[in-house]
């Protein structure tokens, strides 16, 4: 029964909050090993306890597991049964029961705009298919241009390309919302559909694969780790980070941080304000760096 609420649960975050393959695949992880432990000690997982859950926080610091790990694992079985409470699949729960350790989170690193414009040049300059480095180039430049996710972007398909400068783009928990696009963008896009091999209908990915099949994230993950090893980037230097760029690159050209809230898709504006204190924390570098009193 168990695994049949597990199924259920992913299948739900899957198709109705839009979570990536990577996303959803971690959350079962965690919460299948809650289950196990549930399943060693005899406890029946539908009735979580302010006991049961203290069990499993004992057993996880016992593998020396950092903050971050065991915050996210608790969110995940959260999670879990915030779902099966929904769905009265269970009875009620008390939700104050799942306390995890605090943690601090990382200030985001953005990429500095030249490198980031060295990086797109050279993507055109591989020895791969011309329809390969376009549709490279597009999810990049979608990245950093228009600050998606890179799960956002290889959702993206054939009726979704933008007719005039907005795109319509399905996020976290499959909210929409509209980013402007750059003409660069669009003129890319437009040039990756002309020379892509496969036949799209309006229903289809715009983003293949080789083989026609949808493309992973990991091709854009490798692709992105080739450049910065050619190239000498930044560790840092990931598909998130692109879209870090992007917002830090916007508020570092003044705009509005309820605007970058919105191009971003964040709920909290508390979210977005963590950008404010990356550009606090680059001009503190700078200042360090330049000041003939330093």
């Amino acid at each position: 029964m168990n695994n049949d609420y597990l199924k259920e649960w992913i299948n739900y975050l899957k198709v109705n909050k839009n979570f990536s393959e990577h996303t959803f695949n971690s959350y079962g992880r965690d919460v299948k090993e809650y289950l196990n432990h549930c399943h060693v000690n005899k406890l029946d997982f539908k009735y979580p306890t302010q006991n049961s859950i203290r069990g499993f926080l004992y057993e996880l610091n016992t593998k020396k597991l950092s903050k971050n790990s065991i915050a996210r694992k608790i969110s995940s079985i959260k999670n879990f049964f915030k779902y099966l409470s929904n769905e009265k699949k269970i009875n009620e729960v008390d939700f104050s029961i799942f306390k995890s350790p605090k943690v601090s989170k990382p200030l985001p690193k953005s990429i500095d705009p030249k490198l980031v414009a060295d990086a797109i040049e050279y993507i055109m300059k591989d020895d791969n298919e011309l329809w390969i480095n376009l549709r490279d180039k597009s999810v990049i430049l979608l990245l950093y241009g228009a600050g998606l996710r890179i799960n956002e972007a290889l959702s993206l398909r054939i009726k979704d390309l933008p007719s005039d400068d907005w795109l319509r783009v399905k996020g976290k928990g499959g909210k929409y919302r509209d980013v402007p696009i750059l003409p660069e963008i669009n003129n890319i896009l437009k040039k990756y559909i002309d020379h892509c091999p496969f036949k799209q209908a309006p229903e289809d990915l715009i983003f293949l694969g080789k083989r026609g099949k949808p493309l992973s994230p990991r091709i854009i993950q490798r692709r992105l780790e080739k450049i910065r090893y050619e190239l000498g980037l930044p560790d840092f230097a990931t598909p998130h980070s692109l879209r870090h760029s992007f917002a830090t690159h916007l508020l570092s050209g003044g705009a509005d941080l309820r605007a970058i809230q919105q191009l971003l898709g964040h709920v909290s504006l508390s979210t977005t304000q963590r950008y404010t204190d990356v550009n606090e924390a680059e001009l503190i570098k700078t200042h360090k760096n330049i000041h003939p009193r330093s």
